[in-house]
């Protein structure tokens, strides 16, 4: 009797999704910051314009633009995004972009 009941837990068991290792490990990455250095904001507009590119890229946590100082400050998942890819986000709006060293 007991045998059968320990076969069904086993096969229950068995059916139950568990997270793979890779799964774990990215969860448990944590957030990074990187500094990006932004060329031709000339406007108040430009900030909005270069946080909403940043905020569109999948994996930002938060993103802060300072026009007068040319930069933008991003909170990312490393799992999900690379600071190149940020930069390249930003290009793409049209303000040259770089990570800051």
């Amino acid at each position: 009797m007991w045998q059968r009941a320990f076969i069904v837990l086993l096969l229950s068991l068995s059916w139950m999704s568990l997270p793979s290792a890779a799964t774990v490990t990215e969860a448990a990455q944590p957030l990074r910051q990187v500094t990006l250095t932004v060329k031709n904001m000339s406007c108040a507009m430009c900030k909005y314009t270069v946080e909403n590119a940043l905020r569109q890229v999948e994996g930002v946590k938060s993103a802060k633009v300072d026009s007068l100082k040319g930069t933008a400050v991003v909170v990312f998942d490393p799992a999900r995004v690379t600071p190149e890819r940020l930069a390249q986000a930003v290009s793409d709006a049209g303000y040259p972009a770089a990570v800051k060293p």
